[in-house]
């Protein structure tokens, strides 16, 4: 059985626990990624474009970094993803 915001009312994803608690609001004001999850693409300019033209919550442009290039986007439910491309 797929588990939905309707079958367990309990849970609070960072987005709705963020209308509830100003310290997640807090934490939610800035673009980076500390408890989200990080996932290697082969090409982070096309990644980026799709998500963005998706409707994505885009939270950085694609940027080269000391570990190669990264975005970073927020899903429906405020879980935070970095994309990088080595």
């Amino acid at each position: 059985m797929a588990v939905t915001r309707e079958s367990t009312p309990d849970y609070h994803g960072p987005r709705r626990h963020a209308e509830e608690c100003e310290a997640a609001r807090r934490w939610l004001s800035v673009p980076y990624v500390i408890d989200g999850v990080l996932v290697h693409v082969d090409d982070v300019d096309v990644h980026y474009r799709r998500a963005r033209d998706a409707g994505a919550r885009i939270l950085s442009e694609p940027e080269a970094t000391g570990f190669g290039k990264v975005y970073r986007v927020e899903d429906a439910e405020g879980h935070r993803w970095l994309f990088t491309q080595a």
